[in-house]
């Protein structure tokens, strides 16, 4: 979320400041209570701060956030929220919505998919370390694992299956495996990736959370990627850069993602992953262009 907020601010070409903050509860579950009561915290930034022209808050729990600024600001700040707030349109000056949840109205941009945060000639810029002692092989296999959300949760024979598939494609191209995992993916998953990977393949890396941050920058090195099909933001940040991707589909798979999926496939941004992975004339997802043209075009920006 953080990341699809700096990624507007960034196709704005706008001077931004970053604020960490987590609502107080009551903000977060009854968001319109932001119109009659401004959090302390946002009052002391209000009072130590430059004053804001544009306001970017990003998912559900931040839309109260955003209320309350504007019920202080008033006309002097334009509101962009960016996802499905679950709230009246008419609480916020503009909203970027995925496409795949059919939301319409006279301040809403579809978008399809999420914003990335990068873009593929910015990799290189990233300041981790060089990553070329890592890659061993010719050919390099990213796999992200996604994991449990409210709509869905894989069990553990999902996951072998998982790595089974992985193990074949990886085999085939006597590749390297590095793989990622988020803080969705449960302890178990990662159990079963582990053990698994171990028996069949030699070289293969799991990256702790303290290797994560080695993401975008490890795209430098990677030749395919492997996403499990859970995570709209993952499937995003991939579909911009011209490496293939492949989705690997978890079962009970959310709607309105199975949609943004099929809607890639037809594109030729993506391929479902059956355990096989090959080159293909993938196209590149243009959301951030289109959707900062939109957005420039809405509120009269040059």
């Amino acid at each position: 979320m953080e990341n699809q907020s700096i990624a507007l601010a960034k196709m704005l070409n706008a001077n931004f400041k970053l604020i960490d903050y987590n609502p107080p509860y009551f903000l977060k579950k009854f968001p319109l209570l932001g119109k009659l009561y401004v959090p302390y915290f946002l009052q002391q930034k209000l009072d130590t701060d430059i004053l804001p022209s544009i306001i970017i808050t990003t998912g559900r729990r931040m839309a109260g956030t955003s209320i309350a600024l504007k019920s202080i600001l008033k006309n002097n700040v334009k509101t962009i929220h960016i996802q499905n707030p679950k709230l009246s349109l008419n609480h916020f000056d503009l909203l970027l919505i995925p496409e795949h949840d059919r939301i319409k109205g006279q301040n809403v941009i579809q978008t399809k998919g999420a914003l990335c945060f990068f873009e593929e000639k910015d990799i290189k810029k990233f300041k981790q370390p060089n990553l070329n002692k890592i890659k061993t092989k010719k050919n390099t296999v990213l796999l992200m694992v996604g994991g449990n959300s409210k709509k869905q949760k894989p069990n553990n024979t999902e996951y072998f299956e998982l790595s089974t598939k992985v193990i074949q494609g990886v085999k085939n191209l006597n590749a390297q495996l590095i793989v990622t995992v988020s803080r969705r993916t449960p302890n178990k998953a990662i159990k079963i990736l582990q053990s698994t990977f171990s028996k069949h393949l030699i070289d293969f890396k799991i990256l702790s959370s303290d290797e994560n941050n080695l993401y975008p920058k490890i795209l430098e090195i990677i030749d395919y990627t492997i996403v499990t099909s859970d995570s709209v933001n993952m499937i995003s940040e991939l579909s911009t850069l011209s490496k293939p991707l492949f989705i690997f589909h978890f079962s009970k798979e959310n709607r309105k993602i199975s949609i943004f999926i099929s809607n890639l496939k037809e594109l030729n941004i993506v391929q479902d992953y059956e355990g096989n992975l090959f080159k293909f004339k993938k196209s590149k997802l243009q959301t951030n262009k289109i959707t900062a043209l939109q957005v420039n075009k809405f509120f009269g920006f040059k």
